[in-house]
């Protein structure tokens, strides 16, 4: 597939396999702004892409007992400085099957960007998807993302969703996700962002809903604020009456870097069935001074030794 050079280079700061993303035969879609640059299917998959008024839809059907042995790739972004992006993809893994998506979403110029993706995303018995988006804002402040993902695991089942956000800008980025799980079915969520200036604000609510018997999740943030901006975090796990066995854990790690940072998490547990279990943590720390003070002795600046301590932190 043929991808923009600008596209390229802000991969490459993530240090992303681009070899993936031009790919002759790798299953793929490339989008930016409302245009469809490129896609690529492969035997047991169907992706479709269609533009409408708004933005693009999308439909990603994995057939039954198929298990797909490369990563899907998708790509959005808006290259420019100014650009609105509207995505609406559907997800479908059907009975037996297996998939990983990795989703790269970079914005590298953005003064006035918007984005805006609403996902629905459902997994049927015996099926496994690992879901991995990783973004880039440029280092401007000048993007406003809104991510909505619904989310339904059926019975025996597995999700993983890993959302990365820790070099450059964030500007203002606002996070939904909501799984419902049923029968011994199970999902894990990461969330990792790093805010650097105070015109960052982020905003990540996650909710799992634990419907069915002996079903479980793992809901983990690792946020860092820098230089005067917010983050705000509410992971909520709720157990039904009938799930019973379930089990649920949020793990919530934050950290504070210079005055008038922010950040605050909110755990939530809902459990409405005796033999379920769900427990959680949270910790906001600031860095430990003299970690620095025997890095900076050994060369680092200081603004590398935070960089360095925080990314120990949050891996």
């Amino acid at each position: 597939m043929k991808i923009p050079e600008e596209l390229l280079k802000s991969a490459k700061k993530y240090h992303y396999d681009t070899f993936l993303m031009q790919g002759v035969e790798i299953p793929h879609l490339c989008v930016e702004k409302s245009k469809i640059l490129s896609s690529f299917c492969c035997p047991g998959l169907e992706i479709s892409a269609k533009k409408y008024s708004q933005g693009v839809k999308i439909k990603i059907v994995v057939k039954k007992g198929v298990k797909i042995e490369k990563p899907v790739f998708l790509c959005f972004g808006v290259l420019g400085k100014n650009g609105k992006q509207i995505i609406l993809p559907e997800i479908t893994l059907e009975e037996n099957s297996e998939a990983k998506i990795l989703s790269f979403c970079t914005f590298p110029k953005a003064r006035k960007v918007f984005h805006k993706m609403e996902a629905k995303i459902k997994l049927k018995k015996k099926t496994r998807l690992i879901y991995k988006e990783i973004h880039y804002h440029g280092d401007k402040f000048g993007t406003k993302i809104e991510t909505d993902f619904k989310i339904f695991v059926g019975q025996e089942s597995g999700f993983e969703s890993k959302f990365v956000l820790d070099k450059g800008s964030v500007g203002k980025l606002k996070v939904n996700l909501r799984a419902q799980l049923e029968k011994e079915s199970f999902c894990k969520v990461l969330n990792k962002v790093i805010g650097r200036g105070k015109k960052d604000e982020i905003e990540i609510y996650d909710k799992i809903l634990l419907n069915g018997e002996s079903s479980s999740s793992l809901n983990k943030l690792r946020g860092v604020m820098i230089n005067g901006g917010r983050i705000f975090f509410k992971g909520e796990t709720e157990v039904t009456k009938k799930a019973k066995n379930a089990r649920g854990h949020i793990d919530c790690q934050e950290i504070v870097v210079g005055e008038n940072s922010m950040v605050q998490s909110t755990p939530i547990i809902i459990v409405k069935n005796p033999e379920a279990r769900v427990t959680h943590e949270a910790s906001i720390g600031k860095i430990n001074q003299k970690e620095l003070e025997t890095l900076m002795s050994r060369g680092l600046s200081e603004k590398e030794a935070i960089d360095f301590v925080i990314k120990g932190m949050i891996e």
